[in-house]
């Protein structure tokens, strides 16, 4: 399973990033330091999300 990263609150990512989050690419160092630095913070998942393409 990958993990989903938003914003941290209060920070901007520049060229945007989806409001409801996506995962990272690994092999990209910008992405890395953005999760590093905490510009990125892994989302919680919200029970409307958990349904969502999940396993029954």
């Amino acid at each position: 399973m990958t993990k989903n990263y938003v914003p941290a609150p209060g920070r901007k990512i520049p060229g945007g990033w989806p409001e409801d989050g996506r995962p990272i690419d690994d092999a990209n160092p910008f992405e890395r330091r953005l999760v590093l630095d905490g510009d990125l913070v892994e989302a919680r998942e919200t029970e409307d999300s958990a349904g969502k393409g999940g396993r029954k």
